[in-house]
């Protein structure tokens, strides 16, 4: 910028000023424009006006007009009309170029500040103007081509402050809707990020809730099995047999709780080494044929267990889907274990393969006088059990439902124990293996707890 911009910066500042103080400043110089052109002798242009009146009689029309301007930001078309009926004077005087000066910037702040309605009036006012001073001059003159020529004049003269102030108005309003557009489009990214932001935290909070569903299914169970083995060996008398069996259900699941826990590990920590691996998908999932040694741990930790199953599918007789296989053994391992922590007595697992796979483990819950297990025995629940349960068996398109089960004694709930029931589909279900495959392909799996067949 220039030294004699810089000069003029704070003056310009103020005429360009977009309030009341800009208005007026504006008004006054059209003023002083408006009696310089009068000191010019530029007066009296449309004839010779009336006879023995002075020059000095043109400034009150002008002093009225520039009032009018002050208000017209605000007031538009009532500064319009005021400067009319001045520049109506002006004429009757003779005219003046200086009143011709006001009367642009009126028009002019009409279609820069004015509402459409207002306008659209001035337009029409213009149009009857122009039409007006065509019928006059061709009725003074008696030529058609002095009436167009006045009509042409006319529509030139008003016209063009019209069309450049809405043209300001038009440029403004575009500037202000870049800049709308522009605040909208930072809202709008703003927003984006917090979106994604969220989606991040949701992202986060569901593979926590994944790994903390994983953690109970492979390693809770295992620690629940090794703490309710020990305590039930340690409430009895010595008994070698018994313990010995209970020493080696708790190495197998100390073992098996191990792998899991290396397993769980190389998942947690799979995502810095770049390689992108679900829990489930990195854990050798236990089948059915593993259940065998959990039905051993509950009868040895003092549950009086009855196992239905027709079809041989907890022996491993009758092949499942892989998904299925998986499924049924979390079933039965998680409500046997809530069974020795929360349950009766007597449990019983029932199992039938058809088009589906209806299986029940229910208990006979803790009946009156009962001793209670102590809390210490059989740990904490964390609520995961439950949950997981369901995740697993819905995801398979199953059904699933846990909740107190009715009395055949009529003793209603409270003493009817628990009963879990789910359902799962068989759409791939491969038929029931040949007898003479059954020995081979029901042994211990690589996941199989050690030590508790012999």
């Amino acid at each position: 910028m220039s030294r004699t911009a810089e000069l003029l910066a704070p003056i310009t500042k103020v005429v360009l000023a977009e309030d009341r103080r800009g208005d007026v400043i504006t008004a006054v110089g059209l003023l002083a424009i408006a009696l310089a052109l009068d000191a010019l002798g530029l007066v009296r242009t449309s004839w010779s006006g009336l006879a023995g009146v002075s020059s000095w009689w043109f400034v009150a029309p002008a002093v009225v007009g520039c009032t009018a301007l002050v208000w017209r930001r605000f007031y538009p078309l009532g500064a319009l009309g005021v400067v009319t009926v001045a520049f109506a004077a002006d004429v009757a005087l003779g005219g003046s170029v200086g009143l011709l000066v006001v009367l642009w910037e009126a028009l002019y702040a009409v279609h820069l500040h004015g509402r459409p309605a207002a306008r659209r009036v001035t337009a029409i006012g213009v149009g009857a103007a122009s039409l007006a001073s065509m019928i006059v001059v061709g009725e003074a003159t008696g030529e058609a081509r002095f009436a167009i020529l006045a009509g042409l004049q006319a529509v030139t003269l008003l016209v063009m402050p019209m069309w450049w102030g809405a043209n300001v108005r038009q440029g403004r309003e575009l500037t202000a809707s870049a800049h709308e557009l522009a605040r909208l489009e930072r809202e709008r990214g703003t927003a984006l990020l917090s979106l994604s932001e969220a989606a991040r935290h949701d992202a986060v909070r569901a593979e926590r809730t994944s790994v903390a569903r994983d953690l109970h299914d492979v390693v809770a169970s295992h620690l629940s099995a090794i703490t309710i083995t020990s305590g039930a060996a340690l409430a009895g008398a010595p008994e070698p047999e018994r313990d010995r069996a209970a020493l080696r259900s708790i190495r197998a699941e100390s073992l098996a709780s191990l792998q899991d826990m290396q397993a769980m590990i190389r998942v947690l920590s799979a995502g810095d080494t770049g390689v992108t691996a679900h829990s489930s998908d990195l854990l050798a999932a236990p089948r059915v044929a593993q259940l065998p040694p959990v039905l051993e741990q509950v009868r040895l930790a003092g549950l009086d267990l009855a196992v239905a199953d027709p079809g041989g599918v907890l022996s491993g007789d009758a092949v499942l889907p892989a998904a299925v296989d998986h499924a049924v053994y979390r079933v039965v391992r998680e409500s046997l274990t809530n069974v020795l922590k929360h349950g009766g007595a007597r449990v019983e697992v029932r199992v039938a393969a058809a088009d589906t796979l209806e299986l029940e483990v229910s208990d006979d819950g803790v009946r009156p006088g009962s001793a209670t297990r102590d809390p210490a025995d059989v740990g904490e629940g964390t609520g995961l059990g439950l949950v997981s349960m369901r995740e697993r068996v819905e995801s398979l398109g199953g059904s699933f439902a846990a909740g107190p089960a009715e009395d055949p004694s009529g003793g209603g709930t409270d003493s009817a124990g628990w009963r879990v029931r789910a359902v799962l589909p068989l759409p791939d279900r491969v038929p029931d293996r040949a007898p003479d495959r059954v020995a081979a392909d029901s042994a211990p799996s690589d996941r199989a707890i050690p030590g508790l067949h012999a």
